[in-house]
């Protein structure tokens, strides 16, 4: 059944709709565009963090009010705000934990709750591909340091070992790796 055959004007904003929530036209499969202003405000941060290891709020801010402007366009003010608030609570709430024994940064935690602006309860699988991409960045750098440690001696017994593995990572960058993950897979679906 054809939603466009209908010349109705409801029948016409039905199928609007229908492209902006589900990346649907004609058939094809597209990444839709509030994924890509939601790709550009991650990438904003992710410069930012790498820049001077924070994320600034005005970002997180523009993120918000952006997020629950489309979200509320694209499902109706009074369901816009429930998917929003929800996608909003369950990084805040789920990740508090580990920003208090300070495994992550506050930062990293308001970017992912403005990603649930966008994509509602879906946040959860952008923080299983952020903490997948973590894990394998933080394996890349160990592995690193172990092959620094074995190659340059002089080097390891001036900063000791166990000093250089305390580095920090930029979360922001393993969380850029789950916003394009969940893209391609919601795209792929």
């Amino acid at each position: 059944k054809n939603v466009y055959k209908n010349t109705s004007l409801q029948s016409r904003a039905r199928g609007v709709l229908c492209d902006l929530q589900f990346g649907m036209k004609g058939g094809t499969k597209r990444i839709t565009n509030e994924l890509y202003l939601l790709i550009v405000i991650v990438s904003m941060a992710v410069y930012w963090d790498i820049r001077c290891w924070r994320i600034p709020n005005i970002i997180i801010v523009f993120g918000f009010i952006h997020g629950y402007i489309i979200t509320a366009i694209r499902m109706g003010p009074r369901n816009g705000l429930i998917f929003s608030l929800i996608g909003t609570a369950i990084p805040i709430v789920s990740l508090i934990i580990l920003f208090l024994i300070k495994a992550l940064g506050a930062g990293d935690i308001k970017l992912l709750a403005v990603i649930g602006t966008f994509v509602g309860r879906d946040v959860v699988r952008v923080i299983e591909y952020s903490f997948f991409a973590g894990g394998v960045i933080s394996l890349i750098y160990l592995l690193r340091q172990i092959y620094l440690s074995f190659t340059d001696r002089k080097q390891l017994s001036k900063t000791g070992f166990y000093r250089n593995m305390r580095r920090r990572v930029h979360f922001s960058i393993a969380i850029m790796i789950g916003i394009v993950c969940y893209a391609l897979d919601r795209v792929g679906r």
